[in-house]
């Protein structure tokens, strides 16, 4: 074989470990739930979006500098320095090639055990949160402090109106048998 096929051949092998280079700046990104459109165009800033297009754009910047030296070196190795078309297009056929083929189950396998890691840590964590929740309603009635939601203040106010109602049932029964009737307030 000659100089020139060896060095396309090569070209395609770099051009594929660009490619598996980028799924690493990819794997990155979906661990830390990086979106990559930018947040500007849907109206909706906020910190942790400009935070992903910071990072997106960060990762890229650096992945095109890692490729440019990466290039520049194998230039040097393969062709004296002289930059050659073949090279450059076969270094982004192999690009293609493992992000259209390799690249895309990679990071939907990726993807797939992030999510699953997520819910797999959000179960593990719920009988904490009960347990938790459990020892600060102990730890609040062990220190004699009232827990009141919701359904409990109605009931207590339910309970107090009919307490209130039964007492003034109680002071007119009384006031009717000691001869004297109870007229709005006024005694006579």
């Amino acid at each position: 074989m000659n100089q020139a096929a060896i060095s396309a051949a090569l070209s395609v092998l770099v051009g594929i470990f660009l490619g598996a280079f980028y799924d690493i700046i990819r794997f990155a990104r979906v661990l830390l739930g990086v979106n990559v459109s930018c947040p500007f165009k849907k109206g909706k800033l906020s910190l942790h979006a400009i935070l992903g297009y910071v990072f997106v754009s960060i990762s890229d910047f650096l992945f095109f500098v890692v490729a440019a030296a990466v290039m520049c070196i194998f230039f040097f190795l393969t062709g004296d320095g002289r930059m050659r078309g073949y090279a450059l297009v076969g270094a982004l056929l192999g690009f293609l090639l493992y992000y259209n083929t390799i690249g895309r189950l990679f990071i939907s396998a990726v993807t797939y055990m992030v999510a699953l890691l997520k819910k797999l840590i959000r179960l593990i964590l719920v009988p904490f949160v009960h347990l938790g929740r459990f020892f600060k309603k102990l730890c609040l009635r062990i220190f004699n402090m009232p827990i009141v939601n919701a359904q409990i203040k109605r009931y207590n106010d339910y309970i107090s109106k009919r307490k209130k109602k039964a007492v003034a049932r109680s002071r007119r029964k009384k006031a009717k048998k000691g001869g004297y009737v109870s007229n709005g307030g006024a005694h006579g």
